[in-house]
């Protein structure tokens, strides 16, 4: 059996390339769900859960120990703002921001937007003049 040297360019170009186009560059995969980490419940770790969910847990346990008892509209209240705190941790904890990145944490992007914008910004005072020797 003889194989052919442009049989050999095409698997090769197969197994580099899926579109046997050349490119430039780098070629990056970014892959869909990796994570190190053992869910205990889909999409929440055993850190996550002690994070997001048992804080806001103790805050609530907190809030509902706040006398007086026998008042029903002030259990109300109480009961209503433990559900928000519960759901905010839930909601932290579950969210993906970015819809095609399912290993992005909605914490982790709110992180990053926040350093992204509390980062040292550097301003002139006059435009710079290219090819000016001082």
């Amino acid at each position: 059996m003889k194989v052919e040297k442009e049989d050999v360019k095409k698997v090769l170009l197969e197994l580099f390339n899926e579109d046997g186009e050349e490119r430039e560059g780098k070629k990056f995969v970014f892959p869909r769900n990796v994570e190190a980490s053992y869910n205990l419940i889909p999409g929440l770790t055993g850190m996550d859960v002690i994070k997001y969910i048992s804080i806001p847990a103790i805050i609530s346990i907190l809030i509902l120990a706040i006398p007086p008892y026998s008042v029903a509209a002030l259990w109300i209240i109480k009961v209503i703002v433990v559900l928000l705190i519960m759901a905010c941790g839930f909601i932290l904890a579950i969210a993906r921001p970015i819809r095609f990145r399912n290993n992005i944490r909605c914490v982790e992007h709110i992180k990053t937007i926040l350093s992204f914008y509390s980062r040292q910004k550097k301003f002139f005072l006059r435009p710079k003049k290219r090819g000016e020797i001082k």
